[in-house]
């Protein structure tokens, strides 16, 4: 799904889709994580890639690192061309991510990230 399934109706929007996305998704933080917004956004990010080495398209995600106790979410990737391997770390600090988050879990959610959100470098955008 596009960054325009936000202008969609919630009932049309898959559940794995924040319908409140902003113009800050995928851009970098100052740290240079990738600004993730939900679950879908990381996936769609990946998709969007070719690999560096030999141009392929697609990278298949191989694993899913959950770092949420550092406000962060890795994807390793494998080209399926070259299988040539890499990282992309998406940052889940952001107030957009932890809002999406705990509406889903409800009474069952927990911040486990205790530092302050990171913030989007505005010198540093994807896609914008």
């Amino acid at each position: 799904m596009s960054q325009s399934s936000k202008d969609s109706t919630p009932h049309d929007i898959p559940p794995e889709v924040n319908p409140n996305r902003t113009d800050d998704l995928w851009a970098l933080t100052k740290e240079g994580y990738i600004i993730a917004e939900e679950i879908a956004c990381q996936t769609e990010y990946i998709s969007e890639q070719s690999c560096p080495n030999c141009g392929h398209t697609p990278l298949r995600t191989m694993a899913q690192i959950n770092r949420a106790f550092q406000g962060l979410n890795e994807l390793v990737t494998r080209c399926t061309n070259c299988h040539e391997t890499y990282g992309f770390i998406f940052d889940i600090s952001n107030a957009v991510y932890q809002a999406w988050w705990a509406e889903r879990m409800g009474v069952m959610y927990t911040r486990l990230y205790d530092g302050a959100p990171r913030q989007v470098d505005p010198n540093q955008r994807y896609f914008r």
